[in-house]
């Protein structure tokens, strides 16, 4: 007989079989467990891959987490959010995928049964910024993979003077709602050009693996109780977890269309800036999990806050005194103030005191690239983000810098390398020289890859009464996790408690 069960937490250990005092291997909180037959009255067999081990019957639980895997996904954002439904009610939503091939690779590892085919609820795509959609194309384009939803912003790049589509009066009229109205537009080659965003819907939108393509926005999702939900996670759904959508804020134009209205290049600029214009109306989802929550920022910037904090907080107007904003950052506290934070822009400096003042989150995750020119995260928003969170000693967790262990370098590449350099070192003609150039350039760059861009992830699990965020060391060894526990305080609010 095998039970399906979760370890406990924070973590726990697996024994040697033949000798129960023995730890073998170290799990985190919520980790999957195929329990066997019992030993005796305390333990039970378990087990794990190929292996058999032992386990304590008091260190696993019937209950499922939340789970959410914050992938270093290289440059760009990345995160895998597996709801605690189980078995047909199960959904997975992958919230960006990264520029490159590594959300592919995970998904690939983690879901194993993809020859079987496998069905995700969501694949969203926050924004049209390559580093948070384009590492969903070798996604899309594998035939074993199908998705219930695909979401955006309604942004839909274009060839042409418009890459955003017509500007009126400040606002963008074209927005693409619906899979039919998104059709008609990609539908013409000519439209799609050679552009990657164009290429990435319209490869959902012509397949059947995909049943929905659509925009998902304060006027675009499951309108209950004066708000917008994420359909399927409105309170009405399930009231332990909710999805609200806070962005894009869809809004009348002077000429009476629906649109989204142009950021400049600062608060006070007029003329669009067309990076500042489709970062800012990422969509910017709040997931409630009982008493834990959590915000998706997307890449906002400071124009794109001020308008929120002035659309929630203030009545769309300004705010003109210092009693005025404090009022304002109070009332948008209502929909901002979270547990844990996934930061905007990677740790982009173009932020707003008054919006991290309403956030105050007691954690913040920052996804950041390799070998970018951005200069993410910038050191003055970390100590920024140290000075506003929540707490004596809020978190700041940075996939960039939380790494997997280095891997080590593979014996037979590096002897392929060292026998090229002596045939690069005899050889005279010019262009044998180049092709063995060539190839000698292509080993580094795996040996570049494997032994300095190694990425890692940041796990989040909780009950919603409590979470663990925790992260690989670097160095390997039987104890493998480090991590950090979130628990109320005597006020009801989450604090920073113990450090593993």
């Amino acid at each position: 007989m095998t039970l399906i069960r979760y370890a406990k937490g924070p973590v726990i250990y697996l024994y040697d079989k033949d000798n129960l005092r023995t730890k073998k291997k170290q799990l985190l909180w919520g980790d999957w467990l195929r329990i066997g037959d019992p030993i005796n009255d305390d333990w039970s067999e378990i087990r794990w891959g190929r292996d058999e081990f032992a386990i304590r019957n008091r260190d696993f639980q019937e209950e499922r987490l939340l789970e959410m895997i914050f992938l270093d996904v290289g440059q760009g954002d990345g995160c895998i959010l597996t709801m605690p439904q189980v078995g047909s009610r199960e959904k997975i939503v992958i919230i960006d995928a990264g520029v490159g091939s590594n959300m592919n690779g995970y998904l690939k590892y983690r879901f194993k049964d993809f020859k079987k085919k496998f069905k995700f609820h969501a694949a969203i795509a926050t924004h049209p910024d390559t580093d948070h959609y384009k590492g969903f194309q070798p996604i899309f384009d594998n035939e074993q993979i199908s998705f219930e939803h695909v979401y955006h912003n309604g942004i839909m790049e274009r060839t042409g003077s418009d890459p955003l589509g017509p500007v009126k009066k400040g606002f963008l009229t074209d927005i693409r709602p619906t899979n039919a109205s998104a059709r008609r537009l990609y539908s013409r080659v000519a439209v799609r050009g050679g552009m990657q965003y164009p290429k990435l819907m319209w490869t959902a939108l012509s397949s059947d693996r995909f049943d929905d393509v659509s925009m998902l926005s304060t006027e675009h999702g499951q309108d209950e109780d004066g708000s917008t939900w994420m359909p399927g996670f409105a309170p009405s759904n399930q009231a332990d977890l909710t999805i609200e959508v806070l962005g894009p804020v869809v809004e009348r134009s002077p000429d009476g269309q629906k649109g989204l209205r142009t950021f400049g290049s600062n608060i006070n600029s007029r003329s669009m800036n067309k990076g500042k214009t489709k970062n800012g109306h990422s969509v910017l989802l709040r997931l409630q999990y009982r008493d834990f929550s959590i915000l998706f920022g997307g890449d906002l910037n400071s124009p794109a806050e001020h308008f929120l904090m002035r659309h929630y907080g203030n009545d769309g107007q300004a705010p003109t005194t210092l009693a005025d904003t404090k009022r304002m950052i109070e009332k948008s506290r209502s929909r901002f103030a979270v547990d844990l934070m996934k930061c905007c822009h990677h740790g982009s400096s173009d932020v707003t005191d008054e919006f991290l003042e309403a956030t105050a989150p007691a954690a913040y995750v920052v996804s950041s690239g390799d070998n970018e020119s951005h200069v993410h995260p910038r050191p003055d928003l970390l100590g920024l983000l140290g000075k506003k969170g929540r707490g004596f000693r809020p978190l700041v967790l940075c996939t960039e810098i939380l790494r997997s262990t280095r891997e080590k370098e593979d014996p037979k590449l590096r002897l392929k390398l060292d026998r090229l350099v002596k045939k690069i070192q005899k050889e005279t003609n010019p262009v044998l020289k180049s092709q063995l150039l060539k190839e000698r350039a292509k080993i580094l760059d795996e040996l570049f890859k494997r032994n300095v861009g190694v990425y890692g992830a940041i796990n989040l699990r909780t009950d919603g009464h409590k979470a663990v965020i925790a992260f690989r060391k670097e160095k390997p060894g039987l104890s493998r996790w480090f991590f950090y526990e979130l628990e109320k305080d005597a006020d009801g609010v989450f604090q920073v408690k113990d450090v593993g």
